[in-house]
């Protein structure tokens, strides 16, 4: 196959290095996922490896039982810019930080960008609107917690976090 379909909204793919002198088909491929068929997409199986698409709530599930056949790489996860109205002004710290967002359930987030005024954190972008509204409801060190969406693109930079720069694996 010359060309993957892009990846579906919601979805993300699942690049698996597969063992060499064994054949795995897409059939196989879902069973090993462990994933229920309807929250899979498109599957395809090429020499040497295979690409599957999960949908994105899953797709740690997915990997965790797809590491069980060889190396896998998560592909076509987007990340984008949440802007949160708490920064060092505020009183707030970088662990502080963390801590609202794991409160706020947006782990595993992308960088985190704390600046005086703001904070900017990279967050998969089938979880921002749960991880905005869940935000918004709370209250840090006095403040009300607002928070916007930055537009795909723009920012400072890419929102995702790759760690030594290099793809994951």
């Amino acid at each position: 196959m010359d060309a993957h379909p892009p990846v579906g909204e919601g979805f993300v793919r699942i690049r698996v290095r597969l063992p060499r002198g064994e054949s795995y088909t897409p059939g196989d491929l879902v069973r090993l996922a462990g994933i229920p068929i309807d929250q899979l997409g498109p599957i395809a199986v090429e020499a040497g490896e295979a690409l599957v698409d999960v949908r994105g709530a899953l797709g740690r599930d997915a990997r965790a039982h797809l590491e069980k056949i060889g190396p896998t790489a998560l592909t076509g996860w987007g990340w984008r810019w949440l802007k949160i109205n708490l920064g060092r002004n505020h009183g707030v710290a970088i662990g502080q930080l963390r801590k609202i967002l794991t409160q706020a359930d947006a782990m595993p987030v992308g960088k985190l960008m704390l600046n005086n005024t703001h904070s900017m954190v990279g967050i998969q972008d089938f979880r921002l609107a749960q991880v905005q509204e869940r935000l918004s409801a709370m209250r840090v060190n006095g403040f009300a917690v607002r928070c916007e969406q930055l537009p795909p693109g723009k920012g400072p930079g890419s929102p995702e976090f790759i760690p030594g720069g290099r793809a994951n694996y």
